[in-house]
C-alpha cells in the first residue's frame, strides 16, 4: 500500500510534530506499507525529510511538491493541470491511503473540493486529520470562501466536512467529536495526538541547560513557555504572573513568530519588555535575530540546549494560552514531572482527561482593575476592531453577536484585553495579588502513559465499514457558540 501524507507545508509546528511522531507508528500498525509519499505545497526541508526517513528504515520515502497544494487566497485558489497530473499519479496504481492534515482549515479550497472526489475515482481512502478549523478565529478565510463562490455559512461548513464511504475524520480534540459526528457519524473518531518522546534527557545535558537558563535569566527562577510567538499564547499574561511572584521569576519563551500577521504584536511585546526591563527572554530557540540576544558560545559556535533539556531544567512550565487544539506541552510537563501553571481550557482538559492526566496548577481567569489601564481608550479600540471584523464575517455570524461587552466594570479578565491594554497594565505597577497562583505538577499515572495512539485509527478490514449517516442537524449552532467564546478575547481576532 502507498501511504500519501498531505500537508500544506513542512514548517516547524504542531502538525509537523504529529506527522514525524505518528508516521512510524502508523506504518507499524499497517505492516504493509511499501511507499510513503509527502504531498506538499512548498519546497521540502531535506533535513526534516531525512529525519523522518531514518525513522522508516527500508521504506522508500519521496516528496511531491507543487505550489498549488499549498496556501492559496482569494481568486487564485486553483489546482492547475500540472498539479492535477501529479495528484493523479500519486493516487493511481494500487491501494492508496491519503492521510491529509488540516484541509478543513480552509487554506486551499480548490484542493478541499477536489481531493475527496479524486480519491473516490481512484479507489483511494482519504483520512481527514483535523487539528484546527477555519472558523476558530480565522475569519479572514471567509473572504476566500466568497471568492470561491460560496456565500452561505452552512454550505462552507458542509464543504469543510466532506462525507463518503471512502472518507474518515480523525479529530485531535474531544470537544470536536460530537458535532463532527452530526455530519459524519461513526466515520468520525477522536485520536488525540501522538505523545512526545518521554525519556528524560541525560543528566549532564540537563545540567548544561540549567546553567544556560541561569545565564539567560540572570539568576532568576525560570518559568519556561515552550510555545511559538502567537497572540493566542497570551504571553503578556505570563509576564504579569511573574511580576506578582515574591521570588524573582523570569519568563523564557522558545519560539518566535511564524507568520507575518503575528510579527507586529510580537515586536511590540518584546520592545516593551526591553524598555521596562521586565524579566522576559523571548524566542531562545528561534535564532539570534528573532530573540534579540546571543547564547553562549561553545567551541567558537553558537549553542543552545534542546527543548526537552530546557523543559527538564526549568523551574516550571507556563501556558497562559487562550486557545489550544490539543495540549502537548501539558503532557510533556506531566511526563517530566515539572510543575505547570496554565489557564484552564475546557478542550485541553477534556483531551488530557481522556488520557488519564489531571492538571492542578490551573486558573480560569486573572482579574485586573480597569484603573490599571485607559479603559475608555480600550473600549474605543475594541469597538473599532469589532466594526472592522463585522465586515469580514458571514452574515449569520455578524447578526448572531452583538459585539463585545463594553460596559464599565471595576475589574476585567486580563485575557479579555487587547495587547495595548495588557502592556499598560504591566507598565502601571498595579499588579493584582496573584501569589496564590503557583505551578502544580500534573497527575499522570504511569500505567496511563502508554502510546496506543495508532490503535485509535481503526482499519476498515478489521472493524468493518463505519456508519455514515445523513447529517443530523446544522453545524451552525456549534460554530456560533465557539464564535461567542472567541469574541471575548481580542487577542484572537485577525
Amino acid at each position: 500500500m502507498r501511504l500519501v501524507v498531505f500537508h500544506y507545508h513542512d514548517r516547524p509546528g504542531g502538525v509537523r510534530q504529529v506527522i514525524a511522531r505518528g508516521l512510524p507508528l502508523l506504518v507499524a500498525r499497517f505492516e504493509r506499507v511499501d511507499e510513503v509519499v509527502f504531498l506538499l505545497g512548498e519546497q521540502v526541508d531535506p533535513a526534516w525529510l531525512g529525519e523522518v526517513s531514518q525513522r522508516l528504515p527500508g521504506l522508500p520515502v519521496r516528496a511531491v511538491v507543487h505550489r498549488d497544494f499549498g496556501y492559496s487566497e482569494g481568486e487564485k485558489q486553483t489546482v492547475g493541470p500540472d498539479a492535477m497530473g501529479l495528484l493523479q499519479d500519486v493516487l493511481a496504481g494500487g491501494k492508496t491511503l491519503v492521510w491529509a492534515h488540516n484541509l478543513s482549515v480552509g487554506r486551499n479550497l480548490a484542493l478541499l473540493r477536489l481531493l475527496p472526489e479524486h480519491c473516490a475515482m481512484a479507489g483511494a481512502r482519504l483520512w481527514l486529520h483535523h487539528h484546527d478549523w477555519w472558523w476558530d478565529g480565522r475569519w479572514a478565510r471567509w473572504q476566500d470562501w466568497l471568492a470561491a463562490g460560496v456565500s452561505e455559512l452552512e454550505e462552507a461548513l458542509e464543504l469543510s466536512l466532506p462525507v463518503g464511504p471512502h472518507i474518515r475524520h480523525w479529530c485531535v480534540n474531544q470537544a470536536d467529536l460530537a458535532w463532527v459526528r452530526l455530519r459524519a457519524g461513526e466515520a468520525a473518531r477522536w485520536v488525540g495526538n501522538p505523545l512526545p518522546e518521554l525519556a528524560w534527557p541525560a543528566k549532564n545535558e540537563i545540567g548544561e541547560a540549567a546553567a544556560w537558563l541561569r545565564q539567560q535569566s540572570r539568576g532568576r527562577r525560570v518559568w519556561l513557555a515552550p510555545v511559538r510567538a502567537l497572540r493566542r499564547k497570551n504571553l503578556a499574561e505570563a509576564i504579569l504572573l511573574a511580576q506578582a511572584q515574591t521570588e524573582p521569576t523570569c519568563i523564557i519563551t522558545t519560539g518566535g513568530p511564524s507568520s507575518p500577521a503575528e510579527v507586529p504584536a510580537w515586536h511590540a511585546l518584546c520592545a516593551a519588555a526591553a524598555r521596562h526591563h521586565w524579566p522576559f527572554v523571548p524566542a531562545v530557540l528561534s535564532g539570534d535575530k528573532a530573540r534579540g540576544c546571543h547564547p553562549p558560545q561553545r567551541s567558537g559556535r553558537f549553542w543552545h540546549p534542546t527543548l526537552p533539556a530546557l523543559m527538564a531544567a526549568a523551574d516550571a512550565i507556563i501556558m497562559p494560552s487562550l486557545q489550544e487544539g490539543f495540549g502537548l506541552p501539558y503532557l510533556e510537563a506531566a511526563a517530566l514531572g515539572k510543575p505547570l501553571l496554565a489557564r484552564a481550557l475546557p478542550d485541553v482538559s477534556a483531551n488530557l482527561s481522556a488520557l488519564g492526566c489531571q492538571l492542578s496548577g490551573t486558573y480560569a481567569s486573572l482579574a485586573v482593575s480597569t484603573a490599571a489601564f485607559d479603559n475608555k481608550a480600550e473600549q474605543g479600540r475594541i469597538a473599532t476592531r469589532w466594526e472592522d471584523l463585522q465586515r469580514a464575517l458571514p452574515a449569520k455570524m455578524a447578526a448572531a453577536a452583538a459585539g463585545p461587552d463594553s460596559q464599565d466594570k471595576a475589574e476585567v479578565d486580563f485575557g479579555c484585553l487587547t495587547l495595548e491594554a495588557q502592556l499598560e497594565v504591566l507598565q502601571s505597577g498595579r499588579c493584582p495579588d496573584l501569589s496564590v497562583l503557583q505551578p502544580g505538577v500534573p497527575f499522570w499515572p504511569e500505567d496511563r502513559r502508554g502510546e496506543g495512539w495508532a490503535d485509535r485509527f481503526e482499519m476498515d478490514d478489521a472493524a468493518g465499514e463505519p456508519q455514515i449517516r445523513p447529517p443530523q442537524g446544522s453545524l451552525v449552532p456549534e460554530v456560533l457558540r465557539r464564535f461567542r467564546c472567541w469574541l471575548e478575547h481580542p487577542l484572537l481576532w485577525p
